[in-house]
């Protein structure tokens, strides 16, 4: 595919990161099939259109939306790969502290208490119903997790 990038900082990390989009041939595959698309999320072929042509960043809220099902890459005749895509577009943008306030919230709980998510008196009262332990975090469990957040590289979204 020709291309004439407005924004030659596009093209180049195109290049290096996610060569493979270079080859999407526009065909709206991957928006026939994605299910953000249909509930106003994500537009994959919007988005992959958009970074082939260097025409911008994409919006980096709308990254978010994606359900990462990977339907668009299965769909993909060119494999162009567009999941792949915007999962690197969210690598990028979460590593220039773009995240999402929800998803670095849940970085830091899981950091300070091992769980992604509050323990609230309606998961503890689930919990006893279904018959699971309390569930409470054992020093090594948390000291793993720690170990888990400085080796994957998520302490830096957890920062304050």
């Amino acid at each position: 595919m020709r291309r004439t990038a407005a924004d030659p900082e596009i093209g180049d990390w195109l290049e290096r990161t996610a060569p493979l989009a270079l080859q999407c041939q526009q065909c709206g595959e991957c928006a026939a099939v994605c299910p953000s698309q249909r509930h106003g999320g994500i537009r994959p072929a919007e988005l992959m259109a958009r970074v082939a042509a260097g025409a911008g960043w994409p919006n980096e809220d709308s990254l978010w939306l994606c359900a990462r099902c990977m339907s668009c890459s299965e769909r993909c005749p060119s494999g162009a790969d567009p999941g792949e895509v915007i999962a690197l577009l969210r690598e990028r943008a979460a590593g220039r502290g773009q995240l999402p306030a929800y998803l670095r919230e849940e970085a830091q709980r899981f950091f300070k208490t091992g769980l992604s998510f509050p323990r609230t008196g309606m998961t503890r009262k689930l919990r006893k119903e279904l018959g699971l332990p309390v569930g409470e975090i054992s020093e090594k469990a948390l000291t793993e997790c720690s170990e888990i957040v400085r080796r994957t590289g998520l302490g830096r979204f957890v920062r304050e």
